[in-house]
């Protein structure tokens, strides 16, 4: 197989795991090279395994959490942007001067552009507009990689990038994660038919997510189910011993992991058109 390459851009520890583990393995099993860029250390996360972490230790141990993961899903040391985790909602994280959110766009797509023409991706890959979960630094990697991924074939842009021999790369296919419309009501139907006593979630979370007949392909991660469960398990911050999708029967978990959803963001498909799960098909070797 040809030596393809694909570069992850993703805000938090942990985003890797539970968003594209499957998707990343797959790539690697297919022989693909596959990098991380991560934005922040996710230090205005939860600590939910006590005594895992404290908070003033958290980016720390989040960033060695990361590493773990990286190992086991195969992919070389990640590459820190070294922003700060922004929170979620109105946490008191977004208001801080380094926070992702409150970054200088030039400054974040600049850093992008570089881990683009350093690694050389075939496939760049990064959270769909929406960021999943309304996640501001989801939704503000997703917009500051979409750009980056326009601009690291120019030239003209950050020329000063050739100092450090980093020359224009235009990668070929831009990916976005993406979750199917309703998942978090069908999270919790599966673990509560399964025997999990878990909560539905809010009325106003039942409809979040993208519609079907925007994914463009629903990828069976099944055979790397062993791979994506060990990569969650790195995260032991994030990750409570007792949490109810880990825990569940393994068709349930199959069921709840098994698949991942990728949209096409470039080149555009036609309508009706789908991406086939070799994530490389019809791009261009190096040359």
């Amino acid at each position: 197989m040809a030596s393809w390459r694909l570069l992850a851009c993703f805000a938090h520890p942990d985003d890797e795991a539970f968003i594209g583990a499957g998707v990343l393995a797959m790539s690697i099993a297919q022989g693909a090279e596959v990098h991380l860029v991560c934005a922040t250390y996710g230090e205005a996360g939860d600590i939910r395994t006590p005594g895992s972490a404290t908070p003033e230790i958290l980016a720390e141990v989040r960033h060695e959490e990361l590493r773990q993961s990286c190992q086991v899903l195969g992919i070389p040391e990640p590459t820190m942007l070294g922003y700060r985790d922004s929170g979620w909602g109105d946490d008191p994280a977004q208001r801080h001067p380094q926070a992702l959110v409150n970054a200088p766009d030039r400054e974040v797509v600049q850093h992008l552009v570089a881990a683009m023409r350093r690694c050389k991706p075939h496939v760049v890959f990064t959270f769909e507009p929406a960021g999943l979960s309304g996640h501001k630094d989801h939704m503000t990697m997703s917009k500051h990689t979409t750009f980056a991924y326009q601009l690291a074939s120019d030239a003209s842009v950050f020329p000063e990038h050739m100092q450090d021999g980093l020359a224009p790369w235009r990668p070929q296919r831009l990916l976005y994660a993406a979750r199917p419309k309703g998942h978090r009501l069908d999270r919790a139907r599966r673990l509560r038919e399964a025997g999990i006593d878990t909560p539905l979630p809010p009325r106003e979370q039942w409809e979040i997510g993208v519609p079907l007949e925007q994914i463009h392909c629903i990828v069976d991660v099944e055979p790397y189910l062993d791979i994506k469960l060990a990569s969650i398990r790195c995260h032991r911050t994030q990750v409570p011993p007792d949490r109810d999708d880990l825990r569940a029967p393994a068709d349930a978990i199959k069921a709840i992991h098994g698949k991942e959803y990728l949209i096409q963001a470039d080149p555009p498909l036609a309508a009706g058109e789908q991406l086939s799960s070799d994530l490389f098909t019809d791009l261009v070797e190096d040359t």
